[in-house]
């Protein structure tokens, strides 16, 4: 059995990092596209296959890793695929065939599969408060990631190449890689404790408690953990377990979709306040500085509602109210006036700062359903996500083109759906914020 808790001081630091480098790659093609379609040969717009190729092998291959995590253990999945992300960064950064690096950008999409949901279940394996904190340090560092790295690959590029942008995260991930080999080697569970574990039969049901000053007490932990006590080869069966099925939904409704129709907002104030491209890009990075802080609010948000999947319904209402009052006609017909800049300001303020409290709320909502299948549910969730990211924004897209009245419709759909498949569990398994 894998030792899950112990956790040395400087992990939380390598999860933000791994967080971090996973955003960054996200939307660090954004600004760049031209250049890269230049220096390959084809038109701007087949860049954009980067990131689909990039979305559908974290979609596909994120399950796996997730179920993979929490048979061998969380840094053996880890480990490997954030060296390949390195490598693969680098590679896409050396290739001069446009071929080729779609196949490295399918390549880091495998690597990113085992690097975010994999950091979201280590931070999930901590006990008690320590879950909820370190979940939001991880989103803290995707956010971040998100928000500067089209900033820090225009000017990459600026500086040298767009080559150089990619070589440069590649190096980092390497670097963390390191950090990464550092920390198991710290958290390897001594060999008394894994020869206990081994001669253990296939039901871990301990007849009494234990205390063996051999055993590490986290391990002891771990074996009393009434999730654990099942067949070591159970199979896994994730939409009967109390809850789960309402909070993928509620990652792909709410979540991918709420990020689908955010990334609209932009042209919405271009078309109808004419905002500058410049100003556009300014208003996102102020934006996701209000989401960071957000994410810094979501325990005290679980303090004061109890739980994870409370605040994030929560969350999704001001999202709800904040998109739809922002695409309405009626948001239309205030934009001609003189105040209609305040009142924009603080629906998105208003909605980037629910979003920050509601994705880690949900995130450890999800951590918390299940112990032994934690790697393999938070996969799920971000599979989920991705999902909804890309069958969303393409649906929001199109009914933009009808009118941004059937926006605020879609957005009023989708928010209600993650609402409603939100509702409480038979079997409350979360742990609350003020353990």
């Amino acid at each position: 059995m894998v030792n899950r808790h112990h956790n040395p001081k400087i992990m939380p630091f390598v999860l933000f990092m791994v967080a971090f480098l996973v955003g960054a790659d996200e939307l660090l093609l954004g600004p760049i596209l031209a250049p890269v379609g230049d220096d390959l040969g084809v038109a701007p717009e087949r860049i954009t296959l980067f990131i689909t190729a990039y979305s559908l092998a974290i979609v596909f291959a994120a399950p796996f890793f997730g179920r993979l995590s929490d048979k061998i253990g969380r840094i053996q999945v880890i480990l490997p695929a954030c060296a390949l992300f390195g490598l693969s960064s680098v590679a896409t950064g050396l290739t001069d065939h446009f071929g080729l690096a779609l196949a490295t950008r399918v390549m880091t999409g495998l690597a990113s599969a085992g690097m975010l949901p994999i950091a979201f279940a280590l931070a999930g394996d901590q006990p008690g408060s320590k879950s909820m904190k370190q979940i939001v340090l991880v989103q803290a560092g995707l956010t971040l990631g998100m928000i500067t790295s089209p900033g820090i690959g225009a000017l990459l590029t600026a500086f040298h190449s767009w080559r150089f942008a990619f070589i440069a995260l590649g190096c980092a991930a390497w670097l963390v890689t390191l950090l990464l080999l550092l920390v198991s080697r710290k958290a390897t569970p001594p060999a008394s404790a894994l020869s206990a574990t081994a001669s253990e039969p296939d039901l871990l049901v301990p007849d009494s408690p234990v205390s063996d000053p051999l055993i590490p007490e986290p391990l002891i932990h771990d074996l009393l953990v009434p999730d654990l006590l099942v067949p070591r080869q159970a199979s896994f069966r994730p939409l009967l377990i109390p809850g789960a099925l309402g909070a993928l939904l509620a990652m792909g409704f709410g979540l991918g979709g709420g990020i689908g129709i955010f990334n609209l907002a932009g042209q919405h104030l271009r078309d109808t306040e004419g905002l500058t491209v410049g100003w556009t890009g300014m208003m996102y990075a102020g934006l996701g500085v209000v989401s960071v802080l957000g994410n810094m609010g979501t325990s005290h948000a679980m303090k004061r509602l109890g739980s994870g999947r409370a605040v994030m319904r929560s969350a999704l209402m001001v999202c709800m109210f904040s998109s739809v009052c922002l695409f309405s006609p009626l948001g239309e017909l205030s934009s001609e006036q003189q105040t209609s800049w305040w009142a924009i300001t603080l629906l998105l303020v208003a909605w980037s700062l629910a979003g920050g409290v509601g994705s880690p709320a949900l995130q450890n909502h999800i951590s918390q359903l299940s112990e032994c299948h934690r790697g393999a549910l938070m996969a799920l969730g971000m599979s989920m996500m991705h999902l909804g990211v890309a069958v969303w924004s393409g649906t929001a897209g199109f009914a933009y083109t009808q009118g941004a009245g059937w926006v605020a419709a879609l957005s009023a759909v989708l928010f209600s759906v993650a609402i409603i498949v939100l509702k409480p569990a038979e079997r409350p398994m979360e742990t609350s914020a003020t353990e």
